[in-house]
């Protein structure tokens, strides 16, 4: 362990990908989860009632997921930016010095444009990764609430074992959307070097969900790498977002199944 720290340029390094989390976080996953509780908190159901109100936490990450879902494009074409120049002959480089500069610099010299560059894969898995694991999330937790009200469950054991099924079960039918990147960028060209999807990654995806029935292990290529970058953080903050009550929406005790059914000691 100490010989990691003594690697040249160890503590420089893990400052710029430090900052590089934060900005991204604060400018990606941080407005997802405000556009989000926007969304979904000002929504009302019945408390209990997670089979009836299902739709409503669907319809509510489409809202929200889908106006964002693009803003992991620019900071992930920024980070490949900074690490692309590396690899480049010197009298070609940028010399980023970092991959937030990368991220402010670029939108100058290169065009606003530039950021935005094959944006589909990310998008798309974006949209699909958020909006499912908030659907069956909160279904989850309004479905089985009885587990930590009445059968004194711990919520935090609760909550873990339901949020590792939302995130294991989206990010399993969003990842191969990610993958289509791969796909057309790095898979091996038809004879003549023409490509099986014309270089789209949008008839590559459809390609795929055609041939979903046959090819659907295949896609999983890269998946811990994905889980790594992307799964782990998003995990760590959606836990954050459900401890400060941003997975709620408005419940009236009322209306709940305790007020109608009078039998337990703890009903109003």
């Amino acid at each position: 362990m100490k010989e990691v720290f003594r690697v040249p340029n160890f503590w420089k390094d893990l400052a710029k990908k430090t900052c590089f989390g934060l900005v991204a976080a604060g400018g990606d996953t941080a407005v997802k989860l405000a556009v989000w509780q926007s969304v979904f908190g000002g929504t009302w159901s019945p408390q209990e009632f997670p089979d009836s109100n299902s739709y409503k936490p669907l319809i509510c990450g489409m809202l929200a997921f889908g106006p964002t879902c693009w803003l992991t494009v620019p900071f992930e074409n920024a980070r490949r930016a900074y690490y692309a120049d590396k690899t480049w002959p010197v009298e070609l480089r940028r010399n980023y010095t970092s991959a937030t500069q990368a991220l402010f610099r670029i939108p100058f010299e290169e065009g606003p444009s530039y950021l935005f560059k094959g944006a589909f894969p990310l998008a798309m898995n974006q949209f699909m990764y958020w909006t499912f694991f908030m659907y069956h999330y909160i279904w989850l937790k309004n479905k089985f609430f009885l587990f930590w009200v009445y059968n004194d469950f711990s919520y935090e054991w609760i909550k873990f074992c339901f949020m590792g099924f939302a995130h294991f079960f989206a990010s399993m039918v969003a990842y191969p959307a990610y993958f289509t990147r791969e796909m057309v960028d790095l898979w091996p060209k038809e004879r003549g070097g023409f490509c099986t999807w014309n270089n789209s990654y949008r008839q590559c995806f459809k390609w795929m969900v055609t041939n979903m029935d046959m090819q659907f292990y295949n896609y999983f290529r890269g998946y811990a790498q994905w889980q790594k970058r992307y799964g782990i953080p998003y995990f760590v903050a959606v836990w954050m977002a459900d401890s400060l009550g941003m997975m709620s929406n408005n419940n009236e005790a009322y209306n709940s199944l305790e007020t109608q059914f009078p039998i337990f000691s703890e009903s109003i």
